[in-house]
């Protein structure tokens, strides 16, 4: 069960709901992005699975901060041949595939969640127990989303959970909720049933839904009847992208492409000293959005997203 980037920060063409931020986001540059291959192998080699969008965002933002080291390094597309040599930073699934697949010694993914890399260690078995293959995750660890949910709706208990198959951090959904004072509702989405009578059996036994990136229940045919859902239910929905918040969900915490770009760039400086990778982990900033407009509907009076961000980060750590 994984997300595609995209699904977090949409595409240009509106076929998914994190579309809007994508539209925000233009390509200013181009020049590295179809540097030749030449006999010299630079000490980086980015691979991009698009050159539009927040991958160029990334990209330009991670150029200027290696630039301004004087890290040599150049940035090619996912149908290049990738060098065995140096570090690669796969960005994106598809980009992370084909990384995955080539003789690329030293590894790490960027914009893929944990899930897709949890996939990317199962499809290519060589790769796992490596300490050559690590990754920034694009989700958010558990305990942040929950401090989200815990810091916004102080008066509420009851958290409902729709999912396909359950997600590999359930039981951490549970012990973080546990540890607020929540109650988990969770609920399989059962193939053989209409996808908005599950959902309502949800929505009678929760005051807020929490939304975690399943594409079997979360995706571009059902997000719309789920918000309407929701809406006329009176139970918000809690995000996991900037695009689900200005389609109509409450709030979601993430973290830009910016803010992944100054993490890859301090991981290949510290590479750069030891050549030694460290564990997979999730990202150290974060941006928390809410919408206002839909809080207002609901009648909730919620916190801004700056006190939001400011009260989760007191209690945050990585993992």
């Amino acid at each position: 069960m994984f997300m595609p980037v995209l699904d977090y920060f949409p595409r240009r063409s509106c076929r998914d709901w994190g579309l809007v931020f994508l539209l925000l986001i233009y390509v200013t540059s181009s020049a590295h992005a179809q540097t030749p291959v030449d006999s010299k192998q630079s000490d980086v080699t980015i691979v991009l699975s698009e050159q539009v969008g927040s991958y160029a965002e990334f990209n330009n933002a991670l150029d200027t901060l290696l630039s301004g080291k004087n890290i040599p390094h150049r940035v090619i597309d996912s149908t290049m041949p990738v060098p065995s040599s140096g570090l690669v930073i796969g960005v994106g699934m598809k980009a992370a595939s084909a990384v995955a697949a080539s003789e690329a010694s030293f590894v790490l993914n960027v914009f893929i969640t944990k899930a897709s890399h949890n996939k990317l260690l199962r499809d290519f078995p060589r790769r796992a127990g490596s300490n050559a293959f690590s990754a920034i995750y694009l989700d958010q660890p558990v305990h942040r989303q929950v401090r989200l949910i815990a810091a916004i709706f102080p008066d509420k208990r009851n958290v409902g959970l729709l999912y396909s198959t359950p997600p590999t951090e359930l039981a951490r959904i549970r012990q973080e909720l546990n540890e607020q004072g929540l109650t988990l509702h969770e609920q399989a989405v059962d193939p053989k049933r209409n996808l908005s009578d599950t959902l309502q059996d949800i929505l009678g036994s929760s005051e807020v839904l929490f939304a975690v990136p399943d594409a079997a229940v979360y995706n571009d045919s059902t997000i719309r009847n789920i918000l309407l859902a929701t809406y006329r239910s009176g139970v918000p929905l809690v995000g996991f992208s900037p695009g689900y918040v200005k389609a109509g969900a409450l709030c979601a915490v993430f973290s830009t492409p910016s803010q992944i770009a100054a993490q890859t760039a301090a991981l290949i400086r510290q590479f750069g000293d030891s050549h030694v990778l460290p564990a997979s982990q999730y990202p150290h900033e974060f941006e928390v959005m809410v919408n206002e407009q839909v809080a207002r509907s609901l009648g909730l009076k919620v916190k801004s997203a700056s006190l939001l961000h400011d009260e989760i980060g007191r209690e945050d750590k990585y993992y």
